[in-house]
């Protein structure tokens, strides 16, 4: 009841900021008229990808795509992070199956621009209990169409800003819609939606969603929510119009001291700007559950308390995993393992930590040296909750600091 009565006192919500939304192809009415059809293959632009659910997940918008011939949505392969391509568009199932005029007639207007124009938070629209993640969201890049189980949005001022500058405007909307995806990859947004009881993602309960996209947090939750997303040359627009000189000095908190180094100097996006290792994406993503936590006036306590009572799958994922020195993870479930993997490497890796066989795992594996707390090389085994109290506390010193 605590922690509901502080999401009840939000002073500003999403509907107060202004915002777009649309489901964009309905997909089995735009392929009875003609506007799209099931072929799979890779679009030859940004402006031809037609999204699907499984393209994304949180804060990562290259998360799958589907194998040629796909069958059905467990029909798609995992990208791999760390050797991704500087610039490269994902294989889709569904084409744009008129000329390009009729196409685009089919796409809303906003703000008297297309739909597609913006960058947008796209999320998918179907939920159910038991999942590990309720809401799926990520930063999509203009031109890009989805079907109606993905839903996106772009915040747009209301016309009392109308004043400010056009393109300042532009900019702060664009900032604002970052932000609004950085807060949506967090666990108290999740939890928002696990706890609503609803199967869908809909505008009625958005809505309502918290925006404290002001809060003095603001440009450390920018960052991490940047890092994770612009993942490939076509995001250097964006990663280059909201690049801010604190990005520089900004850093890891003490509960990742094992990570590199997190601030950034170039306003120039290059192959080293996102994040793209497990062990750092999963440290920015337990930061951001943090920093959303104290923008939105939550405790550390509450956090806890939400990561207990409504993550269950989360932390069983959590409870059987490590990761190297290199930050790639080795974890018990497949369904959470790293995408370097391979079937028999939890057993080697318990096998090490037993003292025992441990077979090729050190050949593809690098554990990290010995310390004062361990006698041997061994694997990081996060703790989620310690993790977060410790960032938490972290970023409440900054804030103090800062004024």
């Amino acid at each position: 009841m605590d922690v509901l009565a502080v999401f009840a006192h939000q002073k500003v919500r999403l509907a107060d900021l202004g915002y777009q939304w649309s489901s964009l192809w309905h997909e089995k009415g735009a392929k009875q008229d003609g506007f799209i059809e099931w072929r799979t293959a890779t679009p030859p632009t940004w402006s031809d990808v037609i999204m699907q659910g499984p393209h994304f997940t949180v804060a990562n918008p290259f998360s799958k795509e589907p194998n040629e011939g796909c069958r059905n949505n467990s029909d798609y392969a995992v990208w791999d992070l760390e050797n991704l391509p500087e610039l490269v568009i994902p294989r889709t199932n569904y084409q744009r199956a008129v000329g390009r005029d009729s196409y685009d007639s089919g796409v809303p207007m906003w703000d008297r621009n297309s739909a597609t124009d913006y960058w947008r938070v796209a999320w998918r629209n179907m939920t159910q209990p038991g999942l590990e993640r309720s809401l799926q969201s990520a930063i999509i890049p203009p031109g890009v169409a989805h079907v109606n189980t993905v839903h996106s949005l772009a915040v747009l001022m209301r016309s009392a800003a109308s004043t400010v500058e056009s393109a300042t405007r532009r900019l702060q909307d664009t900032r604002n819609t970052v932000l609004v995806s950085g807060l949506w990859a967090s666990l108290p947004f999740d939890y928002l939606v696990k706890i609503s009881g609803m199967s869908h993602v809909y505008a009625e309960l958005i809505d309502r969603f918290p925006a404290p996209v002001d809060h003095p947090a603001w440009p450390q939750l920018l960052l991490r929510t940047l890092r994770l997303n612009c993942l490939t040359r076509d995001f250097a627009p964006l990663w280059e119009d909201l690049y801010r000189e604190s990005f520089s000095s900004d850093a890891w908190t003490p509960a990742f001291w094992n990570l590199t180094s997190l601030g950034v100097r170039s306003a120039a996006w290059t192959m080293n700007t996102p994040l793209r290792n497990d062990v750092e994406r999963r440290g920015a993503l337990v930061e951001i559950d943090a920093l959303a936590a104290l923008m939105l006036g939550l405790s550390a306590d509450h956090l806890a308390l939400m990561f207990r009572a409504q993550f269950p799958v989360l932390r069983k994922y959590e409870y059987e995993m490590y990761f190297d020195a290199r930050g790639r993870k080795i974890t018990k479930d497949h369904q959470a393992q790293g995408v370097k993997q391979q079937k028999a490497d939890y057993k080697l890796l318990r096998a090490y930590l037993d003292g025992e066989d441990s077979g090729d795992l050190l050949d593809r594996y690098e554990p990290f040296p010995a310390d004062e707390s361990h006698n041997k090389p061994y694997f990081y085994k996060p703790d989620r909750e310690a993790e977060m109290r410790s960032a938490y506390a972290e970023f409440e010193r900054r804030l103090e600091r800062n004024g």
